[in-house]
């Protein structure tokens, strides 16, 4: 039995217990947010695991964004290329990839032009919960890095093909005011007609500065990561810059759900991975979405938790996402600090 099978039927024995309404802020739902596209089955943040993503329906996608030597919004983790692609053996046999070789051994994404990287292999995280459900994995396929385009195109173009509304979750990784401008002149790009402005979007940060950037710039709700504050006076202090939190897993507790949910603050903790009892814990508590590697595990507790309308899924994520925006002030365009 497929790997993904064997989950899902683990998920209908552990999500026995129907919740008759979420403990959400919006009273929805939580929504399912795809980490790094349908990482948990191919090479994290490529084309292809977006791709791969839409087609398991979460409510949003996910990635991590930086701008290269050539001023091109990529998605990409780290940083750096040598956990997730072939740099290094691709170095090997080309001087000019080699020249870019930091001093303590590393590739910076930042030093590399749109074209270097897309001549590269990229690959499957070693790391638990990565690529470990091979079932669509294909070892003779080269897979290729997201551009930030790419991945907003993703859910574009599958809107505009079959109706179904994902949004988008970029993170500003990189250092800087800048990358954080880049995500907010690609979502307000005419070529989508307002769709990511207007209820298909969240932004997020680790960085307080970062995050009150977007929030001074945009009316799209921010995400303030690696946080989980567990007083009324913490919670207001972070309401003041950001629309809802962050926090690892084992930040989140019920007292933190609570004192945010008290100030208006979303829920969205990462990372989730292949565990169906993991998600039926943290689903109790409250939490309003999920950061998944595993959309269809997240989405399959979440759906036998709450037993949705027919129709209510296809929608969740926007009108939890429009309600947050309702609350927020007007739409204002940020001024980029690197044009892309």
């Amino acid at each position: 039995m497929r790997p993904l099978l064997v989950a899902c039927a683990a998920l209908a024995a552990t999500a026995a217990t129907v919740q008759a309404a979420p403990l959400t802020l919006s009273g929805q739902p939580p929504i399912v947010i795809n980490h790094r596209g349908a990482s948990g089955y191919l090479p994290e943040e490529t084309t292809q695991a977006y791709a791969l993503s839409i087609s398991m329906h979460p409510n949003y996608i996910e990635g991590d964004v930086y701008i290269t030597a050539d001023n091109v919004p990529v998605m990409l983790h780290d940083g750096t290329l040598n956990a997730t692609s072939n740099v290094v053996s691709y170095a090997a046999t080309h001087p000019d990839i080699a020249a870019l070789k930091s001093a303590n051994g590393t590739y910076d994404v930042t030093k590399f032009t749109l074209p270097q990287l897309q001549a590269l292999n990229f690959s499957c995280r070693n790391a638990t919960g990565y690529c470990s459900d091979l079932s669509f994995y294909d070892p003779s396929t080269k897979y290729t890095i997201a551009t930030y385009q790419q991945f907003l195109d993703a859910a574009y173009d599958n809107y505009v093909k079959t109706g179904e509304a994902i949004g988008v979750y970029p993170e500003a990784k990189q250092s800087g005011l800048d990358v954080a401008a880049a995500i907010l002149t690609g979502l307000n790009d005419p070529r989508y007609n307002g769709y990511f402005v207007n209820g298909h979007a969240f932004t997020q940060s680790f960085d307080p500065t970062q995050v009150a950037y977007l929030n001074t710039n945009s009316s799209i709700p921010v995400d303030y990561l690696g946080v989980c504050p567990t007083t009324a006076a913490a919670a207001a202090s972070i309401k003041a810059i950001a629309d809802g939190i962050g926090p690892s897993t084992g930040q989140t507790t019920a007292a933190c759900v609570n004192a945010a949910h008290a100030a208006g603050l979303f829920v969205h903790p990462y990372t989730f991975l292949n565990n169906p009892a993991q998600y039926q814990t943290y689903y109790a508590l409250g939490i309003d979405g999920a950061f998944s590697n595993f959309a269809p595990i997240a989405e399959g507790v979440r759906d036998q938790l709450f037993v949705p309308e027919p129709a209510s899924l296809a929608v969740l994520g926007t009108a939890v996402l429009g309600a947050l925006v309702r609350r927020r002030r007007p739409t204002r365009v940020a001024t980029p600090h690197a044009v892309v």
